[in-house]
């Protein structure tokens, strides 16, 4: 990709082609060219050019960039039937051995494998964090919706002391409150789904990715909105189901 940007379809081979480091400029010569693989890219759309690397020499690198002799860290690729956490040990156990009586070095191993046990674990603790903020926002929500409903039950005081003397019972004015409560959470859930897949939306745009919320995540999250207003409207609606229908009558 690097050549073809600058010589076309011309041999690369022997070709020359000056960097700017600062203020001083460097020219390189081409003296191989490595097949490129693309079988692990993801590209965010089929019109992004893939970025390719240029190898120079060690040397030449260090005398360009002003860097101090030896090395701050390796690449060592082992075999893929060696048991990586063996390897890690016995590669650090042999370096180390080289600084058994420097005591202001230290030499550390880390492998793809227990980096990626890191990343799961930075995630999984972000993850915990989300959910206990997001537990958070349920029960002040929730809190909410019974304030609203016992609000509610208190202007309608006359008006349940009216269903009950007309023969309600207490189960349907049970029924009525709870099915108002997870009502009004169903109405907020599809508010915040509809507000999530939209910035969503902008989000994936802006970064250039696609992405998409699952018909399973929708589904959890107005299950939990019905959970909310049932647990919630619970109380409120068990309030109004024990009135007294003559004192709620009497109710100005």
């Amino acid at each position: 990709m690097f050549c073809e940007a600058l010589f076309g379809s011309a041999d690369p081979i022997g070709q020359s082609f000056t960097i700017t480091q600062g203020t001083k400029n460097e020219t390189f010569y081409i003296v191989g060219v490595y097949e490129y693989d693309d079988s692990g890219v993801t590209l965010a759309s089929e019109y992004d050019t893939p970025t390719t690397t240029m190898y120079v020499p060690v040397g030449t690198a260090k005398a360009i960039m002003g860097s101090s002799d030896g090395y701050s860290s390796l690449t060592v690729i082992g075999s893929s039937l060696l048991y990586s956490q063996s390897f890690m040990d016995s590669v650090e156990a042999y370096f180390a051995s080289y600084y058994t009586h420097n005591d202001s070095y230290t030499v550390t191993a880390t492998s793809m494998e227990s980096m990626l046990e890191s990343i799961t674990e930075m995630m999984g603790t972000i993850s915990l964090a989300i959910a206990v903020i997001a537990g958070i926002s349920l029960v002040v929500g929730g809190i909410g919706v019974m304030n609203i409903m016992l609000v509610s039950i208190t202007e309608r005081t006359r008006e349940i002391g009216t269903r009950k003397a007309l023969g309600a019972t207490n189960g349907s004015i049970r029924m009525q409150f709870v099915v108002e409560s997870i009502i009004l959470c169903l109405v907020g859930g599809a508010i915040g789904v509809s507000v999530g897949v939209c910035l969503g939306a902008v989000g994936a745009g802006v970064l250039g990715y696609a992405a998409s919320p699952s018909l399973a995540s929708i589904v959890v999250a107005v299950g939990f909105s019905v959970s909310i207003g049932l647990f919630f409207g619970w109380y409120p609606a068990n309030k109004a189901a024990k009135l007294d229908p003559i004192e709620a009558l009497r109710y100005e």
